[in-house]
């Protein structure tokens, strides 16, 4: 007997069944990097591949398939801030250092091995720092923040240590040469050296220091063409020097006002890189120098590697990894991503994607870069020159895309003001000098708090100001406001939202407030208007509304709440938030610093936290869903900035400490009908293993899966918009091959849908 609901879905199934094939949609569960790659600090070559790396990650070039392949965190790297890598012709393995000691060594086969043992290694005394790599056969000889570590790439593990300092003490090793009879140090102290045949080098008296050099730093050795060469590192700006000993004294033999970066010797060829890459002959005569890439003056090269086929590959500091045969025959070759990997606040509109890469008062250049959904990331510049006082903008620091005009952006600025992009491009910047914006004495405008209310309106707030806040209607006319005795001239306004209610919530981190503002849309008479502030006793940082209109803070001591925004003018206080925990009442999150809130489809809670990753929240917070950090998951840091979600795709980005992440969710918007129903993947092939997913669901949508013959295989509810699917039967089994239909229908039964999956199992 078929109930209401089923009857539905019988009388349209013949003309509703769809196949639709999301070819771009990533998997659900999975994560996807937003780093830049821009950032070349290290590049080797083997086999037809060469490999650059960034200081987030590592990709590699592929010379006859011409194919770019990304490694990081997601892809199997155990960590982020590379330091160095080399390519060893000896076995085929890539071996990856890291900033804090870690390594990867990753074979022919593309597997990859973490050794850990110097990053986790607590009696080391000095820094960890891989800063280069020497091979000799298997044996990989690592410069260290503390000496050399020699590791064994065929067994990957450590075959000794050299602690060659005074009584055996750490020495900071920038990188390591051999004679034909001695093996050397080019150290922070001078160049160490020692007989290579010692049955054991470990013992520090068998290291003495090279004579004829100061005890300076010497950042790079090589031994080419008979002769020793080293490169002493001055902090003055272009002062480094090269030298080489003759066999009784050490020659300068420095092409100019240089620094210099990394040398490197490939056959009867010496490179020098840095400013510019210095080319010399087995005699040390300068024979060549490259000093433009298409155009561009001085190289700027980290470092550079010369194949077999006459092709210098270049690690640039800001262009990413260059392929070039002289000053006019150059590619590029990176990885499409941001401009830079530094992010502190996302918004997302109709899958745009905004992202800003300042901060709060440290005076970085980096400005915005963006991404549609599906295609490229686009920087929108290095830097902003503010049109209205001259001078660079620093600090950008929020961001929101106008509702009804995707074209439209605006970045907050704290040090700048307000900044007006259309098409990518900046039109306008608003100031305490040009504008309403406020300022105290007319100092820095800083504007963090942005937001737009259900009529278009955009709210921003000032700091450091006496008329704190300001809105800009969609006819550009411009209203500010202030509230005696609630705020401070040195308040700190850093985060503001409007609610479903026109309640405009302002965050003062500084004076430990929130203040709750109800103008009834008549900007020009404040007579009707009603304002209060509610003290807290922590600090408070982030704010969010979900979609039953409840208020969630997040405080620098956990999470607090209010359950009805209007009744704040009744003397309705903030309410902690408890939770059962192993059979306890405690409060949600309270040792956790909450740095960020996003609601996404199912009014589920994301929490980003300071030093504890990200926490995904039940719709009441009674049930902790997900808790993802740097030991279980691609995170790239702990720390994170702000989280927003592609509610439309379920997609979530992290703001981390170390660069933009983001991670394919199960919820997506609910949708008022079943009009645009569609199943991803499908066809599910035989080599997919994820969850299926059935997009453009009505809220609390009733999903049944059956075989063609009308047999149940699986039930569900949705999530939002959106229900998945594991593709396995009622048992727990895969599924057979073949047709599956999918019905859904509205909690209440009035709506109805199917559509079927093809499943090749």
């Amino acid at each position: 007997m078929l109930n209401k609901t089923e009857k539905n879905i019988t009388l349209v199934l013949g003309l509703l069944f769809t196949i639709v094939l999301k070819g771009q949609d990533i998997p659900i569960g999975t994560w996807q990097d937003h780093l830049s790659y821009n950032n070349g600090v290290s590049v080797t070559y083997g086999n037809g591949v060469a490999y650059c790396a960034s200081s987030s990650a590592v990709f590699s070039y592929d010379v006859n398939e011409k194919n770019i392949e990304r490694m990081n965190l997601i892809s199997g790297l155990s960590d982020t801030e590379v330091s160095t890598i080399k390519f060893n012709p000896y076995n085929n393995k890539l071996v990856i250092g890291y900033k804090n000691g870690n390594l990867d060594i990753v074979d022919q086969n593309k597997n990859i091995i973490n050794l850990s043992f110097i990053k986790s290694n607590s009696n080391i005394s000095g820094a960890k720092s891989i800063n280069q790599i020497f091979f000799v056969n298997q044996f990989a000889y690592l410069s260290t923040g503390f000496g050399i570590v020699v590791l064994n790439t065929d067994k990957n593990e450590v075959a000794d240590t050299y602690l060659f300092g005074n009584i055996g003490a750490s020495v900071y090793t920038n990188a390591v040469a051999f004679d034909n009879n001695y093996i050397y140090a080019a150290t922070k102290n001078g160049i160490y050296f020692a007989d290579k045949t010692s049955s054991n080098l470990a013992d520090y008296n068998l290291w003495s220091l090279l004579p004829g050099l100061s005890n300076s730093n010497y950042n790079n050795i090589v031994y080419y063409s008979g002769k020793l060469i080293v490169s002493k590192d001055s902090s003055a700006w272009q002062s480094d020097s090269l030298l080489y000993f003759n066999g009784t004294t050490w020659i300068n033999f420095t092409p100019g006002a240089v620094n210099i970066e990394k040398i490197a010797s490939f056959n009867n060829m010496l490179l020098v890189s840095g400013s510019n890459i210095f080319i010399f002959d087995s005699s040390l005569n300068q024979t060549g120098v490259l000093y433009t890439h298409a155009g561009y003056f001085y190289i700027d090269a980290a470092e550079t590697h010369y194949d077999e086929n006459g092709n210098f590959w270049i690690a640039h500091k800001t262009q990413g990894l260059l392929k070039q045969r002289d000053n006019y025959d150059v590619k590029r070759i990176v990885p499409n991503g941001p401009n830079t990997s530094s992010s502190v606040a996302i918004d997302v509109k109709e899958g745009l994607t905004w992202v800003t890469s300042g901060g709060y008062g440290i005076y970085r250049d980096y400005a915005l870069y963006n991404y549609r959904e599906n295609y490229e990331w686009k920087p929108v510049s290095y830097t902003l020159t503010n049109l209205a006082l001259g001078g660079s903008i620093h600090d950008l620091v929020s961001v929101a895309i106008n509702p009804e005009n995707t074209n439209q952006v605006f970045a907050g600025s704290w040090n700048a003001g307000l900044l007006e992009f259309n098409s990518g491009t900046l039109t306008r910047v608003y100031n305490a000098q040009n504008s309403i914006l406020d300022s105290v004495y007319f100092g820095i405008t800083a504007v963090s708090g942005m937001a737009f209310d259900q009529n278009n309106n955009l709210w921003v707030t000032s700091s450091y100001s006496t008329n704190i806040l300001a809105v800009k209607t969609p006819s550009n006319n411009w209203y500010n406001f202030k509230f005696p005795g609630l705020t401070s001239a040195n308040g700190e306004y850093k985060k503001v939202i409007i609610d479903k209610n026109d309640v405009v919530w302002i965050i003062d981190t500084k004076s430990m407030k929130i203040i709750a503002f109800k103008h009834n849309n008549t900007f020009d008479n404040t007579s009707d208007d009603n304002s209060i502030s509610v003290p807290l006793s922590v600090e408070p940082i982030s704010i969010a509304e979900d979609l039953e209109g409840k208020i969630w803070f997040g405080t620098a001591q956990g999470v607090k709440t209010l359950l009805n925004s209007s009744n704040v003018f009744g003397g309705e206080t903030l309410q902690p938030v408890y939770i059962q925990q192993d059979g306890q009442t405690q409060l949600l999150l309270e040792t956790e610093r909450i740095n960020a809130i996003a609601i996404d489809g199912a009014n589920r809670k994301w929490f980003g936290t300071q030093n504890s990753g990200v926490f995904l929240m039940s719709e009441d917070c009674s049930e902790e869903i997900l808790h993802f950090n740097t030991g279980n998951s691609p995170l790239f840091s702990n720390t994170i900035f702000d989280i927003k979600i592609n509610n439309k795709t379920g997609e979530v980005f992290f703001a981390t400490e170390k660069g933009l992440i983001s991670y394919k969710g199960t919820a997506t918007e609910a949708q008022d009908d079943f009009t645009n129903v569609f199943v991803y993947p499908n066809p599910v092939r035989e080599d997919y293993h994820g969850v299926i997913a059935i997009r453009g669901l009505v809220k609390d949508t009733d999903v049944r899966i059956t075989d063609v013959a009308g047999n149940l295989v699986s039930q569900t509810k949705s999530l939002g918009g959106q229900a998945i699917w594991d593709g396995k039967d009622l048992k727990g089994k895969r599924v057979q091959t073949g047709v599956y239909l999918v019905f859904n229908a509205s909690p209440d039964g009035e709506l109805s849908q199917a559509a079927k999956i093809l499943f090749i199992h």
